[in-house]
């Protein structure tokens, strides 16, 4: 098929495969994380230090991914990052001692990121042809994918398949899938101007996109890896019910982001920003204010809803403006910002919850939805 002849539809569906893809294989690794513990033998305190190469990798990878991504274009990183994220993720079935396992969940982190930065450049040049917003659809198919990495690595534990038989299947699938569809995507925008010229500290205006970015970031790393201790030390919850908060979060952040494109494109950007933030303000008010299963379960599906939209809805905004060949660079830089939120939020959290309580450390979280609104309010010209 001649490039000119793919509609953009087709290639919409498509780029939603690849951001799948992404998430597939993080969500596997996160799905055999206690099997891989186990089989190390190692304490929760090493293994949580290990785990913090993964972030790391992740984070020092932005400023290299935005360059090359600007350098050579998205169709050609999407193609090898779609090769060597799912080779890394390999490697962490095949690590077998502390070292190479913290080696190989850095390598993992940055090849993540790189796959990140790609895709989501190529989905902002992929949403300038289009006269309505479709970025928060992409995320959706994300978050998905984290759904079905759970499902998948439960089958697979259930069948006593060890982790690195379940990465190999998943990354001979995703091999598959870029040999035959990575004709689809778009031609990649190169910068023609060096990449020492293409970097500057972010903008006063890419600055304040970042720190919404940085406060979203902040509220999901908190549920992400402080919603089940919630659970189980303020709601008191017994062991089989500790996931219910991460699932009634990531269930509705999956719903939301399917259906954000439809609300932005009916009351814009900014309107949908301010919204989130006081529907993060809220769920977390709620989920406080009354530690039992089905109250805190409510207010945590209201605060998936409240972050659901926030990031694609930044990307897509920064991805349409940016000039020619500027998509990865401009990403990458409110990426730097926001991911920073990853790095601290869980550690802040940690902090708070010894000095005041995890229960008031959460309801302190709730103030950054006022963040979210606030700027969304001061950034009207721009959204």
């Amino acid at each position: 098929m001649a490039a000119p002849e793919i509609s953009l539809k087709t290639r919409r569906i498509i780029l939603s495969g690849y951001f799948f893809l992404t998430g597939i294989c993080f969500s596997s690794w996160a799905s055999r994380i206690p099997d891989i513990k186990m089989h190390l033998g190692l304490s929760d305190g090493a293994f949580g230090g290990l785990l913090f190469f993964l972030p790391i990798g992740s984070f020092l990878g932005i400023p290299i991914s935005g360059s090359l991504t600007a350098k050579h274009g998205s169709k050609k990183i999407v193609t090898i990052a779609a090769l060597i994220y799912p080779l890394a993720l390999i490697s962490l079935g095949l690590a077998n001692n502390l070292t190479l396992l913290a080696c190989c969940l850095f390598l993992f982190g940055m090849a993540g990121n790189l796959f990140n930065v790609s895709v989501n450049t190529q989905a902002a040049n992929l949403s300038k042809l289009f006269e309505k917003s479709i970025t928060s659809t992409f995320h959706g198919f994300w978050s998905l994918a984290g759904f079905a990495g759970g499902l998948l690595g439960g089958f697979f534990v259930a069948h006593s398949i060890s982790p690195l038989q379940q990465f190999i299947t998943v990354a001979i699938l995703g091999w598959l899938f870029l040999f035959f569809t990575r004709k689809y995507l778009l031609p990649g925008e190169k910068s023609s101007q060096p990449v020492s010229k293409m970097w500057n500290k972010p903008s006063p205006l890419l600055f304040q996109f970042g720190l919404v970015a940085m406060s979203n970031m902040i509220c999901e790393g908190m549920m992400f890896d402080w919603s089940g201790v919630y659970f189980q030390k303020v709601v008191y919850v017994s062991e089989q019910w500790r996931t219910i908060g991460y699932i009634s979060f990531m269930a509705c952040m999956t719903t939301g982001r399917m259906f954000a494109d439809a609300l932005i494109n009916y009351w814009g950007a900014r309107k949908q920003l301010m919204l989130s933030g006081l529907i993060v303000t809220l769920g977390l008010i709620i989920a406080v204010s009354c530690p039992n299963i089905v109250v805190s379960s409510i207010g945590f599906m209201f605060v998936g809803f409240g972050v659901s939209s926030v990031i694609p809805t930044i990307y897509g905004t920064i991805g349409r403006n940016a000039s020619p060949g500027r998509a990865s660079i401009d990403l990458a830089s409110v990426s730097s910002v926001g991911f920073f939120g990853f790095l601290i939020g869980p550690p802040i959290i940690g902090f708070l919850s010894q000095a005041i309580g995890l229960r008031w450390a959460f309801l302190s979280v709730a103030l950054l939805g006022l963040v979210t609104f606030l700027q969304a309010h001061r950034l009207k010209k721009y959204l």
